[in-house]
């Protein structure tokens, strides 16, 4: 096993992954141990690739750096407690790096029985830079909190924002590009975009057909390796209730009791198994919930809606009805906030009036954004109605409402609203 661990590490070292295209953000290499959580497919294992080609790059020497996938089939027998073969095979290729900082990327780790220990071993010598990343329900930050206890950084990953989706399409932004006749592309990644999503391959593939196969394949992964294996879950007609459910109600209220209540006859949901199901759904990203804004915290887990984590698969149940656009695009606005690190809310006011999110910061409100895809007279007076009513409840001066091709302000004693394009608004 320890000659196949050398062979695994030289390869790496002898062929590393040419023409990178690089994600925004970059791991910060301090005592503390990386750990990249995030959907399956959002392109975590190119991540770690870009970081140790920026590592070389910046002097690092090559030999330093062990890159170790779990999924390879030379390592299918190992188990936890012949881990540190790793470390020994290491030194044994490289004795004369015994005295200097090693970087160790672990990809995939989880599936070894008892990895934890290992890893805390590591930690403990103070010897190397640990990176830790993996695609299945057991590596995710609640196991990374209990099992590593504070000596782990979670770096939350996800799929493409919208910058980076442009730079996989080799698309550069111009200086005044609303002006110019690059615009019209731009506008038309923009839909596709809003459309099938950010996860990297799906964004190269060409075919449209071929885009929503590659989501169907992601779907299955979330469902019978994220959940299905992990979980031991049985009810798997619940569980694809429950997916089918959330695409078919995201960017709306929630509640898990009226599914329940929804779905008793056909399925006989035990209330204590469904709520198991939706935690995993969360856990592994599917899904997110969006709290109310409220100054009780009670309130912020009564009410809240729920987003799905990649418009991708939204798609594959687009046969719903003419609505799909404006819920569309609400929810592109979500992921992209959450892409940005915003702590987010949506706001209702006493009269049923709302305002799709309210950033804050500190604990206190710093923006309010309404999300529609048409702006006109039919529903002017209700978006700006839960608009001011949020701005003037939080005392906010300023707000915004994105829309699909929509620009222009209003500006009045109380308030002032920019009303901006979203391909405009998510280059800004």
């Amino acid at each position: 096993m320890k000659t196949e661990i050398k062979k695994i590490i030289l390869e790496w070292q002898a062929q590393r992954v040419d023409n990178l295209i690089k994600r925004q953000g970059s791991l910060v290499f301090s005592e503390e141990i990386n750990s990249v959580i995030g959907l399956r497919r959002s392109g975590k294992t190119y991540f770690l690739f870009s970081q140790m080609d920026s590592l070389i790059q910046n002097g690092t020497d090559p030999n330093r750096i062990v890159y170790i996938n779990f999924d390879d089939e030379r390592l299918a027998e190992i188990e936890g407690k012949q881990l540190h073969w790793i470390i020994e095979a290491y030194y044994e290729l490289y004795p004369g790096n015994t005295n200097k900082k090693i970087y160790l990327f672990f990809d995939e780790i989880q599936d070894i029985e008892n990895w934890h220990l290992f890893i805390k071993r590591l930690y403990e010598q103070k010897k190397y830079h640990i990176v830790l990343t993996g695609s299945s329900a057991r590596l995710l930050s609640k196991e990374i909190a209990t099992e590593l206890r504070g000596r782990s950084l979670t770096n939350k990953f996800f799929p493409l924002n919208f910058s980076e989706f442009l730079n996989f399409k080799n698309f550069p932004i111009i200086d005044n590009i609303e002006f110019s006749q690059e615009r019209f592309q731009l506008i038309n990644y923009a839909a596709e975009f809003l459309t099938y999503g950010g996860f990297p391959r799906v964004t190269m593939e060409p075919s449209h057909q071929r885009k929503k196969d590659l989501l169907n394949d992601y779907l299955d992964m979330i469902i019978f390796k994220d959940i299905v294996e992990r979980y031991d879950v049985r009810n798997t007609h619940l569980l694809r209730a429950i997916i089918h459910y959330l695409l078919a109600n995201f960017a709306a209220e929630f509640s898990i009791n009226n599914f329940i209540k929804k779905f008793q006859k056909e399925y006989q949901p035990n209330k204590v198994t469904t709520f198991n199901y939706f935690s995993y759904l969360e856990d592994v990203g599917f899904f997110h919930y969006l709290p109310l804004f409220s100054y009780k915290i009670h309130q912020r887990y009564l009410n809240k809606k729920t987003y799905i984590g990649d418009n991708g698969f939204i798609l594959l149940l687009s046969f719903r009805g003419m609505e799909v656009p404006g819920r569309l695009l609400e929810n592109l606005i979500f992921t992209e906030l959450l892409k940005r690190g915003k702590q987010l809310f949506y706001f209702k006011d006493a009269q049923g009036f709302e305002c799709d999110f309210i950033i804050t910061e500190a604990e206190k409100a710093a923006e309010a954004i309404q999300v529609t895809y048409q702006l006109n007279r039919d529903n002017s007076e209700r978006e700006l109605r839960g608009l001011k009513s949020a701005l003037k409840e939080l005392g906010l001066e300023k707000g915004a409402i994105i829309t699909a091709d929509t620009e222009d302000e209003i500006i009045d004693a109380s308030y002032h609203i920019s009303i901006i394009p979203y391909w405009k608004w998510m280059i800004s």
